[in-house]
């Protein structure tokens, strides 16, 4: 899985949503986003690669295209994946305090006391 494909996947969304979402054929779109190569006649290789599904794409997850597909990319990625790991890791922790804990914070003396 490569970095776009987990950033999406952190963002809740599957391959077929973002294409319905952008409104293009998921077979294509799963390709271009996947990196996928093919082989082309004179037997060089090649990656799908579409510049209107890579725009969608990057303007679905309110990035520029360049950030998604460009150079720096592969920083610029990470760097949205480890933001939404801090923010989904927050998110669950609310949960799982407003599910066990009714949403109060119990006082220090009374988590230690507790056996």
């Amino acid at each position: 899985m490569n970095d776009l494909q987990k950033l999406i996947k952190l963002r809740g969304m599957k391959i077929r949503e973002v294409a319905e979402l952008i409104g293009h054929g998921y077979h294509m779109t799963q390709k271009v986003i996947k990196g996928t190569q093919y082989k082309r006649s004179d037997g060089s290789f090649g990656v799908y690669s579409s510049e209107a599904i890579e725009k969608a794409v990057a303007g679905l997850l309110g990035l520029k295209p360049e950030q998604v597909w460009g150079d720096g990319a592969k920083v610029a990625l990470r760097e949205l994946i480890q933001q939404e790991i801090k923010t989904t890791a927050r998110q669950h922790e609310s949960r799982l305090q407003a599910q066990y804990l009714n949403n109060s914070s119990v006082p220090e003396k009374q988590v230690r006391g507790n056996v």
